[in-house]
């Protein structure tokens, strides 16, 4: 099976006879791809996407809550 590192795009043979040696940094290619990929977790480069802040909420109670009650501006 082939696939690309998700770091540095680099395309990847992956097949289930290989030794663990070889597999060991699947997905990536390599440890320092995989380094880097943890780097970014740490550093919380990686975000999700989500609404502004700005927008007022619908609590559990069905009611809507302001944003300035919790100290956001």
């Amino acid at each position: 099976m082939k696939h690309r590192c998700p770091i540095c795009r680099r395309l990847v043979q992956a097949t289930a006879g290989k030794r663990i040696e070889e597999t060991r940094f699947f997905p990536f290619c390599s440890e320092r791809c995989k380094l880097t990929d943890l780097g970014a977790w740490l550093d919380a480069e990686y975000k999700m996407a989500c609404e502004s802040k700005s927008q007022n909420w619908a609590d559990s109670n069905g009611t809507v809550a302001d944003d300035s009650a919790d100290g956001i501006t």
